[in-house]
């Protein structure tokens, strides 16, 4: 969530950006503005799509990925467990099929979201030069330069410019190119979920259509950058990314309600609460703009959209009815680059800073928050196997869970915990995690029980039918 700034920034560049952020923070009153409205609902994704649009998917499987903040240690692990499930096949109807093929969905935060939406983007072209346009590349130098770059400075105090819109820009130019949603559309990969924290409820907001729809506004023609640096834009170091919640658009609550909620879901208090906050977004006076910072604030391991939609769907029979089909294999996967580091303030009989404060109570937070989130998706996706398998149709779940503390070697998880949560990692550090990736998967035991399913029912479909 915060930058090493000690490992990359000397003490007398540190000075100067202080003095940069205080002298310039108050200097673009206000934001620029780039959601563009629309006159009624626009279909979301699932409904433009049909079950299995790519003719690839196998409609028995549901499977669902997720990835943590991180800086680029989260975006280099995810490339990983990407790579890993690309080299990983089976055979179906006599076609052979990657793993990777049947992702239906990768919802992200922060770090990770610079992965998952380059995979949305362009498909298996994320291996060919992703590492070049992003993982190897000292992002937080540049931008940092571009901070004390005197242009720049005129630009801030002249117009809406800013640190924010300075990271979109770069983000723009040399990674996504100026693409927009519409091109994640297009290629017809999985459903790409980008998140970012709405500051002034405090909850999660998904750029995807549903949410665009509460804002009357067009998610295809919004640009990716923009999504990616809301995402990732951390509190203070950079400024909110702004949508204006437009007026206009033909949808009331209840009809919001009556397509989304199912009857009674309101009984789960978090279910409740997320349902007072989406009722928010209709009070177009008192929300007319719309602030959104780094979605780790609200969930650092991009897994509350998973419980979200399905319990606010009314349960998982619910939410499986509008796929058209009733899985038999459900997979969540979790990508979660969260670090455990030793304190130095806990060697030594000295007063910890403002700055070391802040770090362990807001790391504190995060971590406990993960553990309720992992805890909460376990037991509910047990819970939603138990309804769809009630219902006459057998389905078995699988939550696999990537992370640094399943590394056996004590030295070795030490030195992964240790790694900066920064945009700028050694090439040695973001080789290493791309491993990782490839081991923590393969070792995993969940995983190494889903290959053993796949392999079995292989050999089902292989073996000779008895006349």
């Amino acid at each position: 969530m915060y930058f090493d700034r000690s490992k990359f920034i000397s003490p007398t560049r540190l000075v100067t950006l202080t003095v940069c952020f205080i002298l310039l923070s108050g200097c673009a009153s206000s934001a620029r503005i780039r959601n563009e409205a629309i006159t009624e609902p626009k279909p979301t994704l699932r409904e433009q799509r049909s079950a299995d649009i790519s003719g690839q998917r196998s409609n028995d499987v549901v499977f669902m990925l997720a990835f943590s903040g991180g800086g680029t240690r989260a975006a280099a692990l995810s490339y990983g467990v990407l790579e890993e499930l690309r080299e990983t096949s089976y055979v179906f109807n006599d076609r052979e099929i990657r793993l990777l093929d049947e992702v239906d969905s990768i919802t992200s935060v922060s770090g990770g979201s610079f992965t998952a939406a380059y995979y949305g983007l362009h498909g298996d072209r994320i291996f060919e030069d992703y590492e070049e346009a992003f993982l190897r590349q000292n992002i937080q130098r540049t931008l940092i330069n571009g901070l004390l770059n005197p242009i720049n400075w005129i630009k801030m105090i002249t117009t809406r410019f800013n640190r924010t819109e300075m990271a979109i820009d770069y983000y723009d130019r040399q990674i996504f190119k100026h693409a927009t949603f519409s091109d994640i559309q297009a290629h017809e990969g999985p459903e790409i979920v980008i998140n970012a924290t709405d500051l002034g409820i405090g909850q999660r907001f998904s750029f995807n259509q549903g949410y665009f729809n509460l804002i009357c506004s067009d998610l295809s023609s919004f640009s990716v950058s923009r999504a990616v640096t809301a995402s990732s834009a951390v509190p203070v170091a950079f400024a909110p990314v702004t949508l204006e919640n437009h007026t206009g658009c033909k949808l009331n609550k209840e009809q919001w309600q009556d397509y989304y909620a199912a009857p009674g879901s309101t009984d789960n208090p978090r279910v409740r609460v997320l349902s007072e906050g989406i009722e928010s977004y209709f009070d177009k006076e008192n929300r007319r703009f719309i602030h959104l910072v780094d979605g780790g604030v609200t969930d650092n391991l991009g897994i509350r959209s998973l419980y979200d939609n399905i319990e606010y769907a009314g349960g998982a029979l619910q939410a499986a009815k509008r796929l058209e089909h009733m899985p038999r294999f459900i997979i969540i996967m979790l990508v979660n680059a969260e670090t455990s580091t030793v304190r130095p303030m806990d060697r030594e009989n000295k007063t910890p800073s403002a700055t070391t404060v802040v770090e362990a109570v807001s790391g504190t937070q995060i971590k406990r928050y993960n553990l309720e989130s992992e805890i909460l998706l376990e037991k509910s996706l047990a819970k939603w196997t138990e309804e769809l398998s009630s219902q006459g149709n057998p389905v078995k779940s699988y939550f696999v869970k990537i992370d640094f503390e399943s590394i056996a070697d004590e030295r070795q998880r030490f030195i992964f915990n240790n790694m900066a949560t920064s945009f700028s990692l050694p090439d040695e550090e973001v080789d290493n995690l791309i491993e990782a990736g490839h081991r923590l998967l393969q070792a995993s035991p969940e995983y190494q029980d889903l290959i053993k399913l796949i392999r079995e029912e292989e050999r089902k479909q292989a073996a000779p039918t008895s006349m």
